[in-house]
């Protein structure tokens, strides 16, 4: 049986998430590697039911409590960046948690203000959506690998994502020109999933341009030469 590493990440998840599921039954304080496997568990199965994008993050805010946590994981529980597979394709969810109230160990609150970004890092492009459904992107996805039918400049996308808050998307209607504002994806700028045109370092030598060339074999729009 051969597994794609979405996959492979999926059955990881799936394990961890039933040993912590028993060590709770248990009455066992949970630490961060259970506590977001169960969370992302929650937004994997609520996508996979049926759910909308907005349902699913409630799905993994609702996934464990502050009485469910050892000391101090709540504080660590940020960013939580989930693949799922929608009715409408494959989105991320964001679930995003911050400790505010010191007096309450592990009180976690979303956090949705968007952090300021010089305006030289600002990518600016139009998107058309030439499919016949709206089509929604969210938060942290590569839109480099969007859905193949939003046409716009791909290139001018690599290594990048939607600059808004966390957790947000953005709806792109059938035919509708929508501007959009983007960022240079951070940390250790490493794809993996998505739509499977990258999985691997952004900044590989010659990635980019494997990229690009499996988008356009794809057929992706905005990849003609």
């Amino acid at each position: 049986m051969e597994l794609t590493p979405s996959e492979l990440d999926r059955v990881l998840i799936f394990n961890v998430a039933q040993l912590a599921k028993s060590r709770q039954e248990r009455g066992l304080k949970l630490n961060k590697p259970e506590a977001v496997a169960l969370i992302s568990h929650a937004v994997i199965e609520a996508a996979r039911d049926g759910n909308s994008h907005a349902q699913a993050l409630q799905a993994g805010l609702s996934a464990i409590s502050d009485s469910d946590l050892l000391p101090g994981v709540g504080s660590m529980l940020s960013g939580i960046a989930i693949e799922a597979v929608f009715d409408d394709g494959r989105r991320l969810v964001v679930v995003d948690f911050l400790t505010k109230d010191l007096d309450t160990p592990g009180k976690v609150t979303r956090l949705d203000q968007v952090i300021p970004i010089p305006a030289k890092d600002i990518t600016e492009v139009t998107v058309i959506n030439e499919s016949k459904i709206q089509i929604s992107v969210t938060t942290h996805m590569h839109f480099f690998e969007v859905n193949p039918r939003l046409k716009f400049n791909r290139e001018a996308t690599y290594g990048k994502h939607l600059f808004i808050p966390a957790g947000e998307h953005v709806d792109f209607p059938p035919g509708i020109p929508v501007d959009v504002e983007l960022v240079p994806i951070s940390g250790d700028r490493v794809m993996i999933g998505f739509a499977g045109l990258v999985d691997g370092p952004l900044d590989e030598p010659g990635m980019k341009e494997r990229a690009i060339e499996r988008a356009r074999e794809l057929g992706y729009l905005g990849t003609a030469k």
